[in-house]
């Protein structure tokens, strides 16, 4: 390919991920306040699926074919007029959010990104393994410093401990001071190993068997929260990060206990920033459940949609 074109993972239908396709088209150029950025890996998210398979069309615009993918990491190629904060070279992660793709998005071989969604990416690991962590740590951060105001000394519970936003919450709150137990399945292995104290299998333990009470509870799979919700302490905190879990914020409206709260998260700089601290310090590390090139994007998607989780897919662009 040239220095015009580039390659894009695109799709010309919706269904399942055999209509992924790496296609052809034009490389974009930046504006006068944003980045070229090469894209060295893309990591595979909930609403790469859902859009996908035409179940955000609202959010994901007319026409096709449409690009995919909103995270990414690599290495800044150009920058516009007006930037300033960045440097061609730099070592960079990003979201770019939940909207009309385009005809390409972050799986492509360069993305265009305003520096507000970007964010120079942690020194102490790879841009492939970088990759896995943008979306996963902005929700997991929002959710747990924000929203629920989680504090040094408090008892959380992280439903959905083992997937890549339960696997990041456990290492920030641990980080922000929390003792954290989570539920998970058969790959528990992976919240033990994020840093939560016990863990409980949801499939031979069921809320109601759980004695212990937490000051904040964190979901993330949308599963029987409503009867998570009763393992709160008198003043505790629950919020969901699961679109699952629609109905139980319904009901936790106008029934008595703490109301649970929905947490999503935009592109935000300032917290990329937050992240790749605590990563060169050691504080969290992306969990990775699987690398693929790109050439492979259908089998990624596939087994993000099939498999056990086990943290997050990345796709490389090698």
């Amino acid at each position: 390919m040239g220095e015009e074109t580039m390659w894009a993972v695109q799709y010309a239908e919706y269904g399942g991920p055999d209509v992924l396709r790496v296609g052809t088209v034009p490389r974009p150029r930046p504006s006068r306040e944003q980045v070229l950025v090469e894209v060295a890996a893309f990591s595979i998210n909930g609403a790469d699926l859902l859009a996908r398979r035409g179940r955000l069309r609202v959010l994901s615009g007319f026409g096709f074919p449409k690009g995919t993918g909103v995270d990414f990491a690599g290495t800044i190629r150009e920058r516009g007029a007006d930037v300033t904060s960045l440097r061609v070279g730099d070592r960079v992660w990003g979201y770019l959010g939940v909207k009309p793709p385009g005809a390409h998005a972050a799986a492509a071989q360069y993305v265009v990104a305003s520096t507000d969604v970007l964010a120079v990416a942690p020194d102490s690991t790879s841009l492939s393994e970088a990759a896995a962590l943008p979306l996963v740590g902005l929700t997991a951060l929002k959710a747990l410093r924000d929203a629920l105001r989680v504090a040094a000394g408090d008892r959380v519970l992280v439903v959905g401990g083992s997937g890549g936003v339960g696997s990041t919450a456990i290492q920030i709150a641990v980080a922000l001071g929390a003792r954290v137990d989570a539920v998970a399945g058969s790959r528990g292995d992976v919240a033990e190993s994020a840093g939560a104290e016990h863990v409980y299998d949801y499939r031979s333990t069921a809320p109601e068997q759980i004695s212990a009470r937490y000051h904040v509870i964190l979901d993330t799979s949308g599963s029987r929260v409503g009867a998570y919700r009763g393992l709160l302490t008198r003043a505790g905190r629950i919020a969901s990060v699961s679109p699952a879990s629609f109905y139980a914020v319904m009901a936790s409206a106008v029934t008595p206990g703490p109301r649970i709260r929905v947490v999503s998260a935009g592109p935000n700089g300032e917290d990329l920033r937050w992240l790749a601290r605590a990563v060169d310090d050691g504080s969290i590390r992306p969990i990775v459940a699987g690398s693929y090139p790109r050439n492979q994007v259908e089998d990624a998607h596939r087994d993000s949609e099939s498999g056990p989780s086990a943290g997050k897919r990345v796709v490389t662009a090698s």
